[in-house]
Parts: C-alpha cells; structure tokens; sequence
C-alpha cells in the first residue's frame, strides 16, 4: 500500500540546519512546540495505583536529567504525562525535562541531533528513521492498537455507498490516514482505488468538512468521535473494535544515544509502566492529567476519553511484532519490503523488564 510522505522533501534540509531547527522545534508554545504545561498537585493515588517506591526497586536509583518529546497532544500520550506528573519518571531516577515536538523532520532532527534521549512517538516516524539510515530504534510501546473511527455524511448507510468517494484525514501517513486505509480495506475497500484520502489539517477541519458535505467521510479518533455522534453521524466502520494490531504509541531513540546512556530505557520502560496501571486504576487523576496538557477542561469529556484508551493502553510496554509488522506493511521506504520487526526494534530492555518480575507487581485492570 502506497502512503505518500508530504514531509520527507524537508528531512534531509531539516537535518542538515541541526540544532538550530531542533532547538526552535522545541521551544514554541503547545501544541507546536515547547516545554510541557506546569504541573498542578497530582492527587493521591487510589488505592489500585502503584505509586509507592516498593514495586520499582529495592533502591531508589541516583536521579540522572534526560530529555523527551511527545509528538501530539492526544490521549495517546497520557502515559507520558502521568509519568511526568505522577512522580514515576522521578521515582526511577530520572529527572525528565518533557516538550511537545512535532513528529517527523522536526522529531527526527531533534532525535539525530541529540537535543532528545528518548521519546514518544507514534511507529511511523521511529520505523521510517531507521529505514532511511538515521538509527532510530524502537524500544517500547504503550499502545499497540489503532483507535479510530470512520464516520460519514448523511445520506451513505453502507461501504459499497463510500466507493469512489473521499475520506478526510488529519494528514497523510497520519494514524488517521492509516486506521481509515487498514480498517475500510479490512471492511472490502481497496484504497486509491475504491476510495481516496484527503489531507485536512486536523480532527476539527475533518468533522467541518464532512458538515458541509465537502467529504463523503472522516476518520476521526477520540475526542472528535464524541462530537460526531453527538451531531448525529453514522460511524461506518469501528476501527477501534477491529483490534488492528499497529504501533500507535512507540518508545524510541537512536542507538548512539542507547549506547551512550544505557541507564536510561529500563528505567523509562519502568515509569511508562507504573503510569499506564496508574490510568487504569484512577480514572478521575487521568482524567484531570489529560485536562491539563490538552487544555480541554470539559470534565466529562476527558472522562469518556480515559474510558476508551484505558482497554487500548498496555501495561507491559512491550512491541508487539504484530504491531511493528504492520508498520512496515504501510510504509513505503523501499527498505521495509525486506525488514522485519527486529531490524527496527531492539527488545533488550522489554525482555528483561519481563524477566525482572517488575511488571507482576502492578496492577492492570481497572
């Protein structure tokens, strides 16, 4: 399947201009860029939530300063932000100075410059790294699902109604571009073939196109998906509910950094996970997190995203090869016809997080 890169033509010069670009990348407002919102007092821990320094170590490790990035400002980074405000980075031994860079040009450059250790990513842009020579690898994941939905205007009721017709996407070889290629196809259309997809700029460009007609359909994930229902659209395809197996949410950096700072992974793989059980067992602490970084204060709202990606977030924060697999299948890098998931995913610090009897101390239910 052919997913075309509208940013790729800027990453040669974006890494060419180095740490200037970088630094710039980082250091505008949310969401285009810069330092994280200032924490509020995080509430207590419920009593299911793992927030005690006995699950992580018998030792608190000596605390080191890395550097991070998120690359959307969606729930699909709530584990970073718990993590950040919950106190878990810290209680690994990690003082983490977290910013939001764009993902792609400006998150590559970042990560090749060394202005990152190791960051969150969504697995297109730590795959296509690797492929194209710049050593970035993926060491975990949060989420190794698609969330999203394909919701369409009114007057279709049926897939064979969408043929020849043109789906909104927030931008190609976005997850959006991706959940409504994997998920129609899954449903019996072929894309570029049977249907076409449409750069929008974002979910809310996407649900006004689709208001006005503009569009036969919107690949939409949470929040906007609440809005759609709301208004009255008929979602055509669940693609959340399909279990697409992709690597929504990755963990990566390059091998120099992994080889000069091998302290840093596990203790992130450890922090990551104590944050996911964290979301799984306080609702309302998650809830107030997500508020906080998307700048959405609806309550209410923030809740029903929480109750969503709770089922999607894993606390074992391991790549599934199925997930990785996938990635590759849609990208179009000439290199991944013959890559497999351990030519861009080094499991070391996965496995041994495994091993160490670490995970069975958290909790992972709700």
């Amino acid at each position: 399947m052919s997913l075309p890169h509208p940013w790729r033509r800027g990453l040669v010069t974006c890494l060419a201009i180095g740490t200037t670009l970088a630094t710039l990348a980082c250091s505008g407002n949310a969401p285009t860029g810069g330092a994280a919102p200032a924490a509020p007092a995080a509430p207590a821990a419920s009593s299911g939530a793992s927030t005690a320094a006995g699950p992580s170590a018998s030792a608190t490790p000596q605390v080191v300063k890395a550097r991070s990035a998120y690359t959307t400002i969606s729930a699909a980074a709530a584990p970073w932000w718990v993590a950040l405000d919950g106190g878990y980075f810290r209680e690994q031994g990690l003082d983490v100075d977290l910013v939001h860079i764009d993902a792609g040009a400006p998150l590559l450059a970042a990560l090749s410059n060394g202005e990152i250790d190791i960051t969150f990513a969504g697995g297109p842009s730590l795959v296509l790294g690797a492929l194209q020579g710049f050593e970035t690898m993926t060491i975990g994941s949060t989420s190794n699902m698609l969330e999203d939905g394909v919701f369409v205007r009114r007057g279709i009721e049926t897939i064979q109604d969408l043929k020849g017709g043109t789906v909104g996407v927030t931008n190609l070889k976005a997850i959006t571009d991706v959940a409504a290629r994997l998920g129609l196809q899954r449903a019996g259309l072929t894309p570029d073939v049977d249907f076409f997809t449409r750069k929008t700029g974002g979910l809310s460009e996407s649900l006004a196109a689709l208001e006005t007609g503009a569009l036969d359909g919107a690949s939409l994930n949470v929040p906007a998906t609440f809005e759609a229902r709301k208004r009255g659209f008929k979602e055509l395809v669940d693609i959340t509910a399909m279990q697409i197996p992709f690597l929504s949410s990755g963990v990566g950096a390059t091998k120099k950094k992994l080889a000069e700072r091998p302290e840093l992974p596990e203790r992130y793989l450890r922090a990551l996970a104590q944050a996911v059980s964290r979301i799984k067992a306080d609702r309302d602490y998650t809830a107030q997190v997500m508020a906080k970084y998307s700048q959405i204060d609806d309550m209410e709202l923030q809740g029903a995203t929480v109750d969503v990606y709770r089922d999607l977030y894993t606390v074992d924060p391991y790549p599934e090869r199925a997930a990785v697999q996938n990635v590759l299948d849609v990208e179009e890098n000439p290199a991944a016809r013959t890559a497999k998931p351990e030519d861009v995913v080094d499991y070391r610090w996965a496995d041994e997080l495994r091993a160490s009897g670490f995970l069975d101390t958290l909790p992972k239910g709700q």
